[in-house]
């Protein structure tokens, strides 16, 4: 059988990788000259910078999956340092609450915050009938201070989106369904998780990974090991009595089934033959243009920098950027021993006029920030800018009647693996295409 999948990126790549090892012959057409989507590394003078995503939230199955590919020397796991998680409050940078250890000892909540997170397990509000956003769930649940200074940059560091669009049933599945459950977030997180250890899931605490030479290595060492044909941007699909038929700019495919496991705008550029009601609101879906930039300093102008995985802004604290990963303060050998490397967001779904300014406006503009949080002094040794048009996919009320035409317009043979649907990290996209491939075995019998 003759499978192709549409889409070069981690998902496509991985669904095409288990689905050989099932016995399925599989073609890979990538629009791109270069396979990896997101994922994006670039090597300058010996430091390793990433323009995606930074680090990968990995459990044990993703760990051998990786050793599978011969990669488990090259896994880099994330220094301690990376529990520590700040947040920007009355202009300076105050560390998070790991957990129920330091709870109450930490003073980044109000007293009232606290309390409001104490009772909520014993509050059963009743869960409304609308579709209701994150902002006003997290609202109703807790309270305005946690949704300004805990929500809203933990929105903005994941979706680069706003709390307020993006809508909770979609963002974040298994709060909503906590709370629908069991009347409690709190409470049915716990008990979610007693009935994953009674079923024999998986429950382990997920660990921050990358790889010594940056996360393309991975993404480029499944493409080794599958067909991929770059440079096939496809034009049209569309379905015939023998299967289905895939035109791209230099050629056309004959195909038994089709993975489709490209980006929103993609996708809707070649079904608007095949599905135009799906087609049409995949062109919906917002995708905010996102800035990278990162500035390398001496380590002796950054002396008062904190340790830590980074540093969040609040929309609230009306700075410029949405915050800071401090790369070389987790994976030292981004940049050379006497200097420190802080990776940072500019845009997003909250501050899309930002990102209209010129790279050396947005350069500038970035230096001094981190000059005022955490206190760099002198000039970046280096620093270097990369814009995404269109960066991560917003889960807001247009996705999910995204999912609602998928599952009104079903085609036999057609599936999904993306981004757009059913989670938008990378850890969530190779589970995706795992379990994907598992329904083909099911489709067999």
């Amino acid at each position: 059988m003759n499978i192709g999948i549409i889409g070069g990126g981690i998902s496509g790549l991985t669904t095409a990788y288990f689905l050989n090892k099932k016995g399925y012959n599989c073609t890979v057409l990538e629009k791109q000259s270069k396979v990896g989507g997101c994922i994006s590394t670039e090597k300058i003078d010996g430091r390793i910078f990433e323009n995606g995503p930074n680090s990968l939230l990995l459990t044990s199955q993703h760990i051998n999956f990786i050793n599978e590919l011969g990669l488990g020397e090259e896994l880099l796991q994330a220094l301690d340092t990376n529990k520590d998680r700040f947040v920007l409050k009355g202009g300076k940078y105050q560390i998070l609450p790991s957990g129920p250890h330091n709870f109450f000892t930490n003073h980044f909540f109000s007293f009232s915050a606290k309390l409001k997170i104490i009772t909520e397990f014993f509050r059963r509000n009743k869960p409304t009938e609308k579709i209701e956003s994150l902002y006003d769930f997290f609202l109703r649940r807790f309270n305005k201070e946690i949704c300004d200074y805990a929500l809203d940059p933990f929105v903005s560091g994941i979706y680069a989106g706003d709390p307020k669009k993006l809508v909770i049933k979609a963002a974040f599945p298994a709060l909503y369904e906590a709370e629908k459950d069991y009347g409690s977030i709190i409470k049915g997180m716990i008990n979610q998780r007693k009935n994953s250890k009674a079923e024999g899931a998986s429950t382990e605490r997920r660990k921050a990974y990358s790889f010594k030479n940056g996360l393309s290595v991975f993404t480029n060492k499944i493409a080794e090991q599958v067909d991929v044909k770059t440079s096939q941007e496809v034009k049209n699909i569309s379905k015939g009595e023998s299967g289905f038929e895939v035109v791209t700019s230099t050629e056309t495919f004959q195909f038994d089934k089709v993975v489709i496991a490209s980006n929103a705008i993609g996708t809707a550029s070649f079904l608007k033959e095949m599905l135009p009601d799906v087609a049409q609101r995949l062109e919906n879906i917002p995708a905010p243009p996102m800035c990278v930039v990162h500035s390398i300093y001496k380590k002796s102008d950054a002396q008062n920098a904190p340790q830590g995985f980074g540093g969040l802004n609040p929309k609230v604290e009306n700075v410029f950027t949405s915050g800071s990963i401090w790369t070389s303060s987790i994976f030292p050998n981004r940049t050379n021993g006497d200097e420190i490397l802080i990776t940072t967001f500019v845009g997003g779904m909250q501050n899309i006029e930002k990102t209209e300014l010129s790279e050396k406006e947005v350069l500038a503009s970035v230096h001094d920030e981190l000059t005022n949080t955490i206190e760099v002094s002198g000039e970046p040794v280096f620093q270097k800018y990369y814009k995404w048009n269109r960066a991560i996919p917003q889960y807001t009320e247009e996705v999910l009647e995204l999912w609602d035409s998928l599952e009104n317009n079903p085609i036999e043979g057609l599936f999904i693996s993306a981004n757009w649907k059913g989670g938008i990290s990378v850890p969530n996209c190779i589970d995706q295409a795992i379990e994907l491939t598992k329904s083909f075995e099911e489709l067999k019998k």
